[in-house]
């Protein structure tokens, strides 16, 4: 399968334009016309409606999609390899969210690179499934996760059983009862739903009621409990980091339902490049959760 076609497959299907997607590959709108014939003819069905005003897929170009992301990426993943492959010793790549990135791991990563110079590494932020997702397609080496997996070619460890805390500024003044479920409401509760248990659980406690606030980003959280002089909940692992940082301050409650766990994993890829590389890496990043 040709890779200047699904190149302008997937700009077209991003940008809806294949006028747009002449421009941006640099090429003549006929050229990206012929392109997206070729793969349908391929693929052996149309990926594109397309009439005077709008282009949109098909329900066929929906199911090729993730396909071709995948395809082109391993395509750049392998370019990269051999690119670095007499510059470095190793090469190492790695996934995880967001907020482990910011709260828990960069430390670990920063000291890892300065004492390891001889290893690149590539940093990857995505959700937990995506992150499993491309551990099974070979694209990532290591990976920290929220979700257990069961594969032939990828080992699972168990690093931590993290629970949630509820958190303030560090200028918040902290009530001398504990805070109830209740009470979240008129504490200008800022809500972050970190999913899984989390999701069930918050929607029991608060008897589905809706936050006035609702985030996805933990800055964000940060930036609010700020200005707002309000609570919100945090990962123990992330607001351990925080409070040793003075930006935030437990604030004591109390639920008769029991705060969840959230299980964090840590998968290795089994033919990973370098078993002695990964398994340097593998023992920094544990470290971080002590």
């Amino acid at each position: 399968m040709d890779i200047e076609q699904l190149k302008a497959f997937l700009f077209v299907a991003n940008t809806k334009s294949f006028t747009r997607t002449a421009e941006l590959l640099n090429v003549v709108q006929s050229t990206v016309t012929t392109r997206i014939q070729m793969l349908e003819k391929q693929v052996g069905k149309d990926l594109f409606e397309r009439d005077k005003r709008n282009i949109k897929l098909t329900e066929s170009g929906k199911v090729f999609l993730p396909y071709a992301e995948r395809i082109l990426e391993l395509n750049n993943e392998g370019l990269k390899a051999v690119q670095l492959e007499n510059s470095f010793s190793d090469h190492l790549i790695i996934g995880t969210t967001h907020a482990l990135w910011d709260y828990v791991l960069f430390g670990s990563i920063d000291n890892f690179q300065q004492t390891h110079p001889e290893i690149s590494l590539s940093l990857i932020t995505e959700h937990s499934d995506i992150l499993i997702r491309k551990m099974i397609d070979g694209l990532i080496d290591i990976a920290i996760v929220f979700y257990p997996i069961n594969h032939a070619n990828i080992t699972m460890e168990l690093i931590i059983e993290d629970s949630f805390v509820l958190v303030a500024d560090s200028n918040f003044t902290v009530p001398d009862h504990f805070v109830l479920s209740k009470d979240l409401r008129n504490q200008n509760y800022i809500h972050l739903n970190w999913g899984g248990t989390f999701t069930g659980w918050f929607r029991e406690v608060s008897a589905n009621q809706d936050c006035y606030i609702q985030i996805d980003h933990v800055s964000l959280l940060l930036k609010f409990l700020k200005t707002r002089n309000g609570l919100g909940f945090l990962p123990n692992t992330v607001a351990k980091r925080l409070i040793q940082q003075n930006e935030v301050i437990i604030v004591p409650f109390h639920t008769d339902i029991a705060v969840p766990k959230r299980s964090i994993y840590l998968l290795k890829r089994k033919m990973s490049k370098s078993i002695e590389g990964s398994e340097l890496l593998t023992n920094i990043l544990k470290t971080a959760f002590l």
